[in-house]
Order: C-alpha cells, then structure tokens, then sequence
C-alpha cells in the first residue's frame, strides 16, 4: 500500500509521489478544507458556538497556512482529518511539543486523541506518530501531557 510517506533517518517526510510540486508546495496544500472536501458548509449570521464559528472560517483557509492553534481546533473537532493529520505530523516531526494557544504539547496531545477509526483506517499515520511519541518520550514525559495511547 503506498500512504505517500517515506522514512529517513527515523523520520516521517512527506512524500506524494502523485501529486506535483509547484512553487515548491504540495498542489492539496493550498487548498482548504472546504475545497478539498467539496463540502461548503452554510454561511450563519449567527453562530450556535463560537467554536463552531471557528471552525467553519478555518475550513476556508488553505490548509499550509493554517496556524498550530488552527490545526489543533480542527482536528479536535474530526475536521478534514485525512488532509491535516499528515500536516500535524510533519510539524510535530520537528517540534514534538508544536504549541497552539494552549501550552506546549496541545497538539500532539490533541492530535492522539481523535476517534480511533482514523487511526484502525490510516496504519502508516499512526506508526508514524508513534514512532515520533517514542523517539521524544522524555520531552513529552518531563511536560505530563495525557496522551491516548494509539
């Protein structure tokens, strides 16, 4: 099965083989959610929650300049997890406690802990994301991050 990703030196690289680089960007990459999704969701004048306000504005940002913080809400939510886990982990892959607004950490803890059908479907993801945990285990240790076990 080929998931796009090669290893070097233990490390995961983003590697889509079908996909062409332009401008030295992934063509996915500079589209959003919504476009990638083909799924526009409906423009409110009021919003049930701000989080739910949050999450539709970030649904149209191309997902390269989605911010920690942005990516962290997302994928707490179980948003477009197949286009922003790989991003989450390419980020995490050089900073393992990668920040959002919350403290260090708060994405890899966030990113463990999404539903574990994406993790049962996506076995390259997750061996990845473990095998980054493993090789940071005493950063993560000295911050007590609640990770869920992948």
């Amino acid at each position: 099965m080929d998931d796009g990703f090669v290893f070097l030196e233990k490390k995961p690289i983003l590697f889509f083989k079908k996909m062409k680089k332009n401008k030295n960007k992934l063509q996915f990459e500079q589209k959003s959610i919504e476009v990638l999704e083909n799924l526009k969701w409906p423009d409110e004048k009021e919003y049930p929650t701000d989080l739910i306000k949050r999450c539709n504005e970030y649904r149209k940002i191309p997902i390269n300049r989605l911010t920690p913080e942005q990516l962290r809400t997302l994928i707490g939510q179980n948003i477009g997890l197949k286009y922003l886990i790989p991003i989450a982990i390419e980020l995490l892959s050089k900073d393992i406690l990668t920040e959002g607004d919350l403290y260090p950490g708060d994405l890899l803890e966030r990113t463990t802990k999404i539903e574990d059908s994406f993790w049962t479907e996506n076995l390259v993801l997750r061996k990845q994301l473990s095998e980054l945990i493993d090789l940071n285990s005493e950063k993560i240790r000295n911050k007590n991050l609640q990770l869920k076990s992948l």
